[in-house]
């Protein structure tokens, strides 16, 4: 049972260049294309993450699937059976992820989103265990506080939807 959605989600996250991490949705959204496009422009990857952002993940799909299969593209590829509701393949993705990249700098990058993956198959404790041990590893790592600041929101948006309180 999911507690007080209606309460303030936490404020939006500036993820980089024209972009942001909804705060409600825990979802990256452009917020201005042109700064997003300019941001991403020597990225080989810029036109299927912003095809994915844009809500496209079917395309963003086929794009990746010409990529190398680094750990980026195969998370990549499984936010896009995420967001096409393919909870399962998604799960099964980044649990090989994790398996693969557990203690490396990857390990919280790849929480954070198998949490966000749990949390849209509806398992919102396994989602919140997810985003305490990514914050916990981020804090412990020194990591810029961006990415501090995307695991708090993530968590504190997780523990308003179980019914508990923010933590400071």
């Amino acid at each position: 049972m999911r507690a007080d959605l209606g309460a303030e989600p936490p404020p939006d996250v500036e993820g980089g260049p024209g972009w942001v991490i909804d705060g409600a949705t825990l979802r990256p959204r452009i917020t201005d294309l042109r700064a997003f496009r300019e941001g991403m422009s020597t990225d080989a990857l810029g036109e299927a993450v912003e095809t994915l952002w844009s809500g496209d993940p079917t395309p963003a799909r086929e794009l990746l699937h010409t990529a190398d299969p680094s750990v980026r593209v195969r998370a990549l590829l499984a936010d896009c059976a995420r967001d096409l509701g393919e909870f399962e393949d998604a799960l099964w993705a980044y649990a090989d992820l994790l398996a693969e990249c557990t203690g490396s700098p990857w390990e919280p990058v790849l929480r954070q989103h198998y949490g966000k993956t749990l949390l849209a198959a509806d398992r919102p404790q396994e989602a919140l265990e997810q985003f305490e041990v990514a914050y916990a590893q981020r804090v412990q790592a020194g990591a810029p506080a961006d990415q501090l600041a995307s695991s708090a929101q993530a968590r504190d948006r997780t523990r308003q939807m179980v019914g508990l309180p923010r933590r400071s």
